[in-house]
């Protein structure tokens, strides 16, 4: 889970700090790993890699956001996504500052990514890009390909 603190000024003109959550769960990640979603992870660290103002990354920035977005329960049992929640943050000054930052920042974005990715996957991704912080996306899929196919030695 990624809590996210923004600083904005509301549409009264009252300056305003809020943290707002943002998730991908197991379910959700591979929903979008196997459809034809505009925002699978390694689409968007694709595009992000070659260029900063497509629109096409727009909309995958816009889409990650948009699918990641919630409320946490005051118990921590639930992460919840209603239609209504979501509907009245993208239409906040939050929403704003938080896309023309992600856009603007390539560190921050990349902070985004891993962020909303369960804990499980945060750690690999992580440690890969310290170990291969150039790769690109083609070499990264090779990389884990090679990993995926390496025998694994049994203890002596």
């Amino acid at each position: 889970m990624y809590a996210k603190v923004i600083k904005y000024t509301d549409y009264n003109d009252v300056p305003r700090e809020e943290t707002f959550y943002f998730n991908l769960n197991r379910a959700e990640l591979l929903k979008m790993m196997v459809t034809d979603s505009d925002a699978t992870l390694d689409q968007v660290f694709e595009y992000f890699q070659q260029t900063r103002n497509s629109k096409k990354l727009l909309a995958m920035i816009e889409d990650l956001i948009k699918s990641s977005f919630g409320i946490k329960s005051a118990d921590g049992k639930s992460f919840i996504k209603k239609p209504e929640y979501l509907e009245l943050f993208v239409n906040s000054e939050a929403y704003s500052e938080l896309l023309t930052e992600l856009l603007n920042d390539a560190d921050k974005a990349a902070d985004f990514f891993v962020g909303i990715l369960p804990k499980n996957l945060q750690a690999d991704v992580e440690k890969f890009y310290r170990e291969h912080p150039n790769a690109t996306v083609e070499e990264a899929r090779k990389i884990a390909a090679e990993k995926a196919d390496a025998p694994v030695l049994a203890p002596a």
